[in-house]
Formats: C-alpha cells, sequence, structure tokens
C-alpha cells in the first residue's frame, strides 16, 4: 500500500461477546453482535481486539467466541486481556490466534501489538519492544495494549499493576515519539495526552460499563497523509432488526417444537 494511501482501522475492547443471552442478564451478546454487524457495514482495512474478548478463558467461551467472529468480513488483529488468561487460557489464545505480541505495518504506518494482560511485560517481551522502536525506519508508530499505562480518571488507579514498568514503557514510547497508544481495560471511553503521546482507552465493546456516563462503541482510526483522527461509533445494547429476526424464528421452531411433541403425547 502506497505510504499516502487512506484507510481505517476498527478498534475496540472488553466485549466478551460469549454471554448466552439466555443465562445473562447483561446486554453483552447483543451489544457485540450489532457492534460486529456495525463494523461489517464500514468495512474497515482491519479489526483490532484489545483484549478481554471473553468472560473467561475456558475453552468452551473462546470456541463460541470464536464462532461469533467468523461473521467479521475483515482481518481481526487480536491482544489478551486479564479475563482471557483464566483458566489457562492463554495456550487457547494462542492456539487460536497465534503470537500475544507482534507487530505489521501498513504503508508509513507501524502498528505493535503487546501482552500486558498479567498487569506486566516480560523482560523478552520488553527486549522485542525496544528493538522495535530501536529499527523504525521513520515509520509512524500506533501501539496497542490490553491495560492502560494510567488512569485518566482524577484519584482513580485502575491500570498497571506494574507501575514501574508503566512509566518505563510511557518514557520509551516519548522517546521513541510514538503516534497514538490505544488500550481497553477500563469499559467506557476516555483519552489523555503525555509527552506528546496521544492515549485512548476504549473498553465499551459489550461489558459492564464503568459508569452511567459511559457508553458502548468502537473505535475507527483513519489514517490519511500523515495524520490520523479517531471516530467514535456508538453501539445499541438491544436487539438489532437482523438478531430480533433470527431470534424470532428460532421461538417459532421452538414453539412448533413443543405442540408436536405435546401432540403426540396426547
Amino acid at each position: 500500500m502506497p505510504a499516502n494511501s487512506a484507510f481505517s482501522l476498527a478498534i475496540f475492547g472488553d466485549c466478551q461477546g460469549t454471554d448466552n443471552p439466555f443465562t445473562s442478564l447483561r446486554p453483552t451478546y447483543f451489544v457485540f453482535n450489532n457492534l460486529l454487524d456495525s463494523i461489517n457495514s464500514r468495512l474497515p482495512l482491519a479489526t483490532i481486539i484489545l483484549g478481554d474478548m471473553v468472560i473467561s478463558g475456558r475453552a468452551y467461551h473462546y470456541y463460541r467466541f470464536r464462532r461469533q467472529l467468523d461473521r467479521l468480513k475483515t482481518p481481526v488483529y487480536p491482544i489478551p486481556g486479564n479475563h482471557d488468561l483464566k483458566y489457562h487460557g492463554q495456550a487457547i489464545f494462542t492456539k487460536l490466534f497465534g503470537s500475544a505480541y507482534y507487530s505489521f505495518s501498513v504503508g508509513a504506518n507501524t502498528f505493535i501489538f503487546l501482552d500486558n494482560a498479567a498487569g506486566s511485560i516480560d523482560p523478552t517481551q520488553m527486549a522485542w519492544l525496544e528493538t522495535q522502536l530501536k529499527n523504525n525506519p521513520g515509520n509512524r508508530l500506533y501501539v496497542f495494549i490490553h491495560q492502560p499505562l494510567f488512569d485518566p480518571r482524577p484519584g482513580q488507579s485502575y491500570a498497571m499493576s506494574d507501575q514501574a514498568q508503566a512509566q518505563k514503557l510511557a518514557e520509551l514510547f516519548t522517546r521513541a515519539a510514538v503516534t497514538a497508544v490505544f488500550t481497553s481495560h477500563l469499559h467506557g471511553y476516555y483519552t489523555a495526552v503525555q509527552g506528546q503521546v496521544s492515549y485512548f482507552i476504549t473498553g465499551g465493546g459489550g461489558s459492564t460499563l464503568t459508569s452511567p456516563q459511559d457508553y458502548y462503541h468502537y473505535l475507527l482510526l483513519h489514517i490519511e497523509r500523515g495524520k490520523f483522527n479517531v471516530e467514535i461509533v456508538k453501539i445499541p445494547s438491544r436487539p438489532s432488526g437482523t438478531l430480533l429476526w433470527r431470534w424470532a424464528c428460532l421461538a417459532s421452531i421452538w414453539c412448533l417444537l413443543l405442540w408436536l411433541t405435546f401432540s403426540l403425547v396426547r
């Protein structure tokens, strides 16, 4: 892709999209399906998932999520979150999606994906990151990571547990002139600027929202001619028309089966 070509990336986190609508009081299932439909309608170049894809790392949660994700019409680039690690979920994540940290470039833009789902980054990954930043050929850098380095809310501290390492990462990003860092973990939308680096928190993919002021959403990162802007796309928590039609069909079939069963018994 030429360096000046325009493209967009969809970004969301904390969808926990495998909730069963029959056993959960949360709107997670419907939010996540509405989110997928919305992304499909916009057709970005790729979709980035910032972790907490499942409510726990159990195999059946992962495989049900993978089936739901098959509806998406774009390539998917995920990183794990803390929920995804439960019940030895790291091994299942690796089996389904590959490495938990990696990078790729599009034109003059490099996208770096990190794994801090456990609250810190191990030495091997840190060395890899430092090499990536050192060897950057002048591309604009975008970083994706689950837990934020700091909590932008006054008096709050829901961020990386290893705050010494978080500070080191922030210094690395400043020295490398990283353009923007995208995180989730907090179930809402927050922004901040630190060391001339733009930080975005987008955790409105379906899990219970952090506060009444928060809303379900995903982001579209638009990149063109060395500049970027972020569009917030809000997502309804009620079933869409498509989902209502599916559930109506299932309910009709279920009622028909019950009627046939009782007719045969009589």
